[in-house]
């Protein structure tokens, strides 16, 4: 088994334990897709119904204003899954654009037929309510802090859980991310 489908095992043994053909099945709709520095792997507008594993790399997710500003949506790392899961169900284009920061190599599955696992077996269900679980928290984290907490805090909160983040990214990305200006960031990281 090649190194990237042990890392991804091993990121799903972290939640359940797959049996020997159940592991075949899931591996069997992966596909390993390479991605440069400063690629887009996806437009806003664009359709990408997609299921995917981080083996290596960083990218972010962002949104594009009327007037072509850019706003990060999240950052993506080795180890995490993701996929425009909403944008799958309901089988409509993207809100958001997919661009790496590093390069990145992913296994990729086809939404539809990661969705036709859950019929095979029950685990599969599972694993599919583990992913939508970890995803909601994620996403239940990033509203609290854009409701509830001043740039201060969301970047102390974003320094402690992302440590290794803080030298991959650049700054202005990390700025909006944090709904900030990188001025504004600066002048953050200057005062802490």
């Amino acid at each position: 088994m090649s190194f990237r489908y042990l890392q991804l095992r091993t990121v799903i043994n972290q939640w359940l334990e797959l049996e020997k053909k159940q592991w075949k099945d899931l591996k069997s709709i992966f596909t390993i897709m390479e991605y440069s520095e400063n690629e887009h792997i996806v437009l806003p507008g664009e359709n990408f119904f997609q299921l995917f594993f981080v083996n290596k790399g960083l990218f972010r997710l962002y949104y594009l204003d009327q007037k072509g500003k850019e706003f990060n949506k999240s950052f993506i790392c080795e180890n995490m899954f993701g996929g425009p899961v909403a944008f799958s169900i309901l089988d409509i284009p993207l809100y958001y654009g997919m661009h790496t920061l590093e390069e990145t190599s992913l296994l990729v599955a086809n939404y539809n037929e990661f969705n036709a696992l859950y019929d095979s077996h029950p685990i599969f269900d599972r694993l599919g309510r583990k992913l939508a679980e970890w995803l909601l928290i994620k996403k239940e984290l990033r509203e609290r802090s854009f409701l509830i907490e001043d740039a201060k805090e969301r970047f102390l909160d974003f320094a402690k859980n992302y440590p290794g983040l803080l030298k991959r990214i650049p700054q202005y990305h990390i700025a909006s991310y944090l709904g900030i200006s990188e001025v504004s960031l600066s002048r953050l990281k200057n005062n802490i």
